[in-house]
């Protein structure tokens, strides 16, 4: 009976333990102002939009499964009773206990008349008190049910996860570019996203700026024929984003022509500093020595910059000339150089009329814009020596 009573008692105490336990390629650029490439063409007078990185697959861990409060305090409660349970057990296997001993000293006792008839109700009640004890509570086996209920659903939103992680993993891989077709199509993707960059460009410089994903969702909705706006919508938001930069347009325009008189007059005033026939200043940074002639090949490099500092091409930074018969230049490097002797620099700040006029050169040149050229002749040649490039 003793080792029945503590053999439930241990057993009662592994079953507590567990409970708790389950718980594209751009044009060449030679660094070559455009004005001086073309602008022979012109009169004095005339004017002249990631790919991302690819991401890596995203797998979340599942997230740890966190037994409400609730819950947490019954478990709590209930294993302080099963402790206080334990304890009446034990008090009950001491009595047993004495009782055995009792038993065991009457057993020793001769018995001159009848045997006397030995009282087991405290050991039946005993007994029935360790089967209650080892009987798991029904707000235990209810908790479990739920906890083993939260962890399966908590598997298959993992295993869910993952199945999403691995097809984003693969819309995320660039299509392959095999046939011709394929790189024609990137092509056309490729030139229409330089379009769309230098239309941004544009619009920067003008202080506006466009929200490239909510522009890229633009494209891609009209690509797949879904787009979230109506025809009226896109028409109203086009007119008022055109006028807009038609706004910022003209304020930077003014901006300009304000800016550019302002660093003229400055110029002007500076020491050595004259004033063509044609209409810009210039000022001799040094005269060179030997003279050229009408005929001489002519060899020289330009710096062209803006008055705020901004360059535009710098050839002596990219180690390019250009040569060409004296004759043959726009009329404002001709004048230019006809100041000069053999290896002599000037500086010269045009006005907008004698450089690109109203239209500019976008996006790197605004409208209207003041012009500042350094230019320096590299080398002479005679008419009949091959002229270098």
């Amino acid at each position: 009976m003793k080792k029945c009573a503590e053999g439930a008692a241990a057993f009662l105490l592994l079953l507590v333990a567990g409970s708790v336990s389950a718980a594209g390629k751009t044009p060449a650029d030679d660094g070559i102002p455009a004005l001086l490439k073309f602008a022979e063409q012109q009169q004095v007078a005339a004017p002249a939009p990631s790919v991302a990185e690819k991401a890596p697959p995203v797998t979340a861990r599942p997230k740890p499964v966190i037994v409400p409060r609730g819950d947490a305090a019954r478990l709590t409660a209930l294993n302080q009773t099963l402790r206080q349970q334990a304890e009446v057990i034990q008090q009950q296997a001491d009595t047993v206990r004495r009782l055995e001993r009792r038993l065991a000293i009457q057993a020793t006792v001769p018995t001159p008349t009848a045997p006397a008839v030995v009282d087991i109700r405290p050991l039946a009640a005993a007994l029935k008190g360790i089967r209650r004890a080892i009987a798991p509570p029904p707000d235990l086996i209810a908790i479990a049910a739920s906890l083993a209920r939260q962890q399966r659903v908590a598997g298959e939103q993992q295993q869910r996860l993952q199945q999403l992680s691995r097809q984003l993993a693969k819309l995320q891989q660039p299509p392959a570019l095999v046939s011709d077709a394929d790189k024609q199509a990137y092509a056309a993707g490729v030139s229409l996203g330089r379009d769309i960059v230098q239309l941004q460009e544009q619009n920067r410089q003008l202080g506006i700026e466009a929200d490239r994903a909510r522009l890229l969702a633009g494209i891609a909705d009209t690509l797949n024929g879904k787009p979230r706006l109506d025809n009226a919508a896109i028409d109203s938001a086009l007119l008022a984003a055109d006028s807009a930069l038609q706004q910022a347009h003209w304020q930077r325009q003014q901006s300009l022509r304000q800016d550019g008189k302002a660093y003229l007059a400055d110029f002007a005033t500076r020491p050595g500093v004259q004033k063509d026939a044609l209409g810009f200043y210039y000022r001799v940074d040094y005269a060179g020595s030997g003279r050229i002639e009408k005929g001489d090949n002519v060899s020289i490099v330009v710096r062209e910059s803006l008055p705020d500092g901004t360059v535009i091409k710098d050839m002596e930074l990219a180690g390019t000339t250009i040569s060409l018969p004296l004759a043959q230049y726009p009329p404002l490097f001709r004048a230019a150089i006809g100041k000069l002797n053999k290896h002599g620099s000037i500086t010269l700040v045009v006005p907008p009329e004698l450089a690109y006029g109203e239209k500019g050169s976008p996006p790197a040149i605004p409208p209207g814009a003041t012009m500042i050229y350094t230019l320096r002749v590299a080398d002479v040649l005679p008419p009949d020596k091959d002229r270098q490039k």
